[in-house]
């Protein structure tokens, strides 16, 4: 999955799976997200927790058992969806593991030449110490490998059934709904192995609980427009199963919301 010839980019992105960690500074609390795709000047981080174009900010990728440090600039934002990166600095040693990482997804681990691997500035600044709250855990502490590795399986074997409904043209709602609860999975799956992370390394391991609210939001925002398309198109009506539970649970919704978003002393 790269990018093809007519791409505008300056690299070759290619499909990986990870965990990332954005800081605006060290001493920030971090936002956590899902790597996209990745190349040796850049990447795309899933995150609802969006931030501005130009954010410059600490990053830290975790593929499997390779981890990358270094600064990043914000270079495009989707609200509730994702930032796309510039790398902006990256110690000699990051910048191994990154030709590393880039490297075995384009099928070989030295597909370029030295003196072309990358334009990203080499130590520019002095080393990177790690996140704060967040060790950088060796190759045998952190998480469990075999979870990383069993997460990762399962959600290539997921992607892996959506790309075969396509091919076999099941009704593109049911593959819109097979996509969108693999997103859900992935993301909390990932904050299951970012919790169990800080929880051995000594962070704080509640630090990922805000994530976990923020997917909540995101999954209820799509699921909302969904169900009202559903309503527009007719295809729900007054005798559908369950509408009237739906009912109840949003009007209660409804009710929990307008105390904080339009009853709060400070929107009066």
């Amino acid at each position: 999955m790269q990018d093809t010839p007519g791409s505008r980019r300056g690299q070759r992105r290619f499909h990986c799976l990870g965990g990332v960690e954005l800081r605006r500074d060290e001493n920030a609390p971090p936002v956590f997200g899902n790597l996209s795709d990745v190349s040796l000047t850049g990447c795309y981080v899933e995150t609802v927790s969006t931030l501005p174009v130009g954010t410059e900010l600490l990053f830290l990728l975790r593929v499997q058992n390779t981890v990358v440090r270094g600064r990043a600039q914000v270079r495009t934002s989707h609200h509730a969806v994702g930032v796309g990166l510039v790398f902006n600095h990256i110690g000699a040693e990051d910048r191994q593991q990154l030709e590393f990482i880039v490297g075995t997804l384009a099928g070989a681990q030295d597909f370029v030449e030295n003196t072309q691997r990358s334009s990203v500035a080499e130590d520019p600044l002095p080393p990177l110490r790690p996140l704060s709250g967040v060790a950088v855990p060796p190759i045998s502490g952190g998480a469990p490998p075999d979870m990383s590795k069993q997460i990762t399986r399962t959600i290539n074997e997921l992607n892996q059934v959506e790309q075969q409904l396509v091919i076999d043209k099941v009704d593109p709602r049911i593959i819109a709904q097979f996509h969108d609860a693999v997103e859900h999975i992935r993301q909390t799956a990932w904050s299951v192995v970012q919790w169990v992370d800080l929880h051995s390394t000594g962070g704080d391991p509640f630090e990922v609980l805000p994530q976990l609210e923020a997917e909540r939001m995101h999954m209820l925002r799509k699921l909302a427009h969904n169900v009202t398309a559903d309503l527009d198109s007719g295809s729900l009506n007054r005798f559908t199963e369950g509408i009237a539970e739906v009912y109840e649970v949003v009007h209660g919704l409804y009710r929990g919301l307008r105390k904080i978003v339009i009853d709060s002393p400070e929107e009066r």
